[in-house]
């Protein structure tokens, strides 16, 4: 029987290439479970990633799919056996909210990762200190939080920006996040210290985005791109909850802010001289 999980990057790029998969057949929700012998609902979350598939029950799929292609299928199969695979965010069940663990196992699997904050230096780019002065903001009803384990998972986020392989991580902030000093000034200025030192690895893009400025496209609120090679989904939060929205037409929305915003921000070379003068601020 297959298993209810929390979706992965691999699981949903596997239901986003099934679901083209069934569409190029012409066939909706409804036909293809009927095909199948599938209730329309465990389809659903087949294709959404949050169902995963047995080797049997996938080639079943594919053979009534009519799928010949020897090196699609073999895709297929890859991303299903994969999908299956536990990352080290899964020990902190209970301690995480689930949100926050499929955000972690999205921006594992990611190769590009795209920030857009108003408020905040990106949680990748934080120093330990600066994290839990953000936590420590954090109004809880009951217990409080354990800020140093938070921070401490924080952290360990960041190893995926230094692996043999890492995402290209391309970061836009506020002026004000450079401003708002999370910790005192001896904090930030370690902090903005960190963001210097960064912004010189390859596979890292800082911009800041000045108050001169005035109004821009990126005022309804902070946002995170996740992104693989084919497959993209686009983090929202509030104050409770959490929205990954994947449809093209979302993606395309936010993409075209993200590049509004890279337009309009200092280049690369000019935030790092702002963050300079900062420091010596400081």
């Amino acid at each position: 029987m297959e298993n209810s999980q929390r979706p992965t990057m691999r699981s949903r790029k596997l239901g986003a290439m099934l679901r083209e998969l069934r569409e190029s057949r012409d066939l909706t929700l409804q036909k293809a479970a009927r095909l199948l012998n599938r209730t329309p609902s465990s389809l659903s979350k087949l294709e959404t990633g949050k169902r995963g598939i047995r080797r049997p029950a996938l080639e079943h799929m594919l053979d009534r799919y009519d799928l010949t292609d020897p090196t699609h299928r073999q895709t297929l199969y890859e991303l299903a056996r994969d999908a299956k695979k536990e990352g080290w965010w899964l020990r902190y069940q209970g301690r995480l909210s689930p949100s926050m663990l499929d955000y972690i196992s999205l921006e594992a699997e990611a190769t590009s990762v795209r920030s857009h904050q108003l408020h905040l230096i990106p949680g990748l780019l934080q120093i330990k200190p600066y994290a839990r002065a953000v936590f420590e903001c954090e109004v809880t009803q009951g217990e409080a939080s354990d800020f140093d384990g938070l921070a401490d998972i924080r952290m360990r986020r960041q190893q995926i920006l230094f692996g043999e392989d890492p995402p290209h991580f391309w970061a836009i902030m506020s002026e004000g996040a450079l401003r708002q000093q999370f910790g005192g000034p001896a904090v930030m200025k370690e902090q903005l210290g960190r963001l210097i030192e960064l912004s010189r690895l390859p596979n890292i893009t800082l911009q800041v985005l000045p108050f001169a400025v005035g109004g821009h496209a990126g005022l309804n609120g902070s946002f995170t791109m996740l992104t693989t090679n084919d497959l993209s989904v686009v983090l929202v939060e509030n104050l409770r909850t959490s929205w990954y929205l994947e449809s093209r037409d979302e993606i395309a929305s936010y993409d075209i802010v993200f590049d509004h915003q890279r337009a309009t921000a200092f280049s690369p070379s000019d935030t790092r001289s702002l963050i300079e003068r900062l420091v010596s601020e400081l």
